[in-house]
């Protein structure tokens, strides 16, 4: 199961390993500061990533057959810095990528399919480009579990699943339309523990791909920094989920929550701060009672939790990664900590939509949709 501290650490290891170490050699090959005044809006580009299924619970290794590849492809809009985040990101790509994949195991998972829009922010300004590109969207697998034909499969049980991707890639232009690129990905299936099993699938790949640039040029607009006031902001979001607990084919139960928050503009990309969350899971007075051989009642839903959170605003879409911990819960098997990939899109300047993956360590709690507001 996918859990965001090893989406994290895996973009840190790659940037230690590139910035601090194959910088300094590309550094004495190319020369700093390619210039190119205008570019062509629209882009396409072709993808081949080779890898395997990470293991990362010993049940998974039930389904690791054999290598894995993915064929993407990808429609972008080179940005020129016409609105203030992009020239605080470099000017980065933005569109949507479509994948097949071989699983490398036909017979339990199949073939596997994607679609997300994305954001693909340049970390520096070199003619070899380091980039980041991450996006999310919907996946479905071909095969998921089945109890009478497929029981062999642990890692799904749903056809249509989150799909989170994280690519850290080289990319070298060749002329103004033609570019190549060298990396290595993390893609993610999970359904949020919306059907049982859900362990998720991770794929880890290197990568290499060649992008076509075309339409119509368009002139970089100078740098105009205007740097955003400093100053704490307040956040209501209510939301609600759907989970399924053990036995698979049980009971699926509601989730719902209220959070309240804080956060310091720091910058013109970041921010950090804080909130409180309360949570009413009604699949936990079930738990309760199983798990720990107690009677709680209704009450035995209820948890409430403090976080702290950091915060990346890129235009009308902020991603946050909040980690907490509960001032008070009844089931205490998952632990008392617990952490949220959250993402928000403002509709207006106040009222925003919110899609946040909870997660306890190694294992998805559930997949909140909601609605909020800014306070001030």
């Amino acid at each position: 199961m996918f859990h965001i501290n090893l989406l994290l650490y895996f973009c840190f290891v790659i940037k230690l390993c590139f910035k601090y170490r194959l910088f300094f050699a590309f550094f004495f090959i190319f020369k700093i500061g390619f210039a190119q005044d205008d570019f062509h809006n629209l882009g396409i580009k072709g993808t081949f990533h080779h890898g395997f299924i990470a293991p990362h619970k010993p049940l998974v290794n039930e389904v690791i057959k054999g290598h894995t590849q993915i064929f993407e492809l990808s429609l972008y809009k080179n940005t020129v810095g016409e609105r203030q985040w992009e020239q605080y990101f470099n000017n980065p790509k933005i569109g949507i990528s479509t994948m097949i994949i071989n699983t490398g195991n036909d017979e339990s998972l199949g073939k596997a399919f994607g679609i997300l829009p994305f954001v693909e922010i340049p970390l520096n300004q070199w003619k070899i480009k380091w980039n980041l590109k991450f996006g999310f969207g919907v996946g479905y697998i071909e095969k998921p579990f089945d109890r009478e034909t497929n029981y062999k499969n642990l890692t799904i049980g749903s056809h249509f699943n989150a799909l989170i991707f994280v690519n850290s890639l080289w990319n070298l232009p060749i002329n103004e339309r033609f570019n190549t690129s060298l990396g290595l990905s993390l893609t993610h299936f999970s359904n949020g523990s919306l059907k049982r099993p859900n362990l998720g699938i991770n794929l880890l790949s290197v990568n290499c791909g060649i992008g076509y640039n075309f339409g119509k040029k368009k002139q970089l607009v100078p740098f105009n920094e205007v740097n955003k006031e400093k100053k704490w902001n307040s956040f209501v979001a209510v939301s609600g989920g759907v989970k399924e607990i053990p036995p698979i084919g049980g009971k699926k139960y509601l989730v719902y929550s209220f959070a309240y928050q804080w956060i310091k503009t720091t910058s013109n990309k970041s921010g950090f701060g804080g909130g409180t969350d309360v949570f009413y899971n009604t699949s936990l007075e079930p738990l309760i009672k199983r798990v720990q051989n107690e009677d709680k009642g209704t009450i035995g839903n209820f948890r409430f939790g403090i976080h702290g959170a950091y915060q990346l605003t890129l235009g009308k879409l902020t991603l946050q990664l909040q980690v907490g911990g509960y001032a008070y819960t009844a089931y205490k098997d998952n632990g008392n900590i617990y952490s949220k990939l959250n993402s928000r899109y403002f509709v207006s300047d106040k009222l925003f939509l919110n899609l946040s993956l909870k997660t306890h360590y190694a294992v998805a709690d559930f997949i909140e949709y909601g609605i909020g507001f800014k306070l001030k």
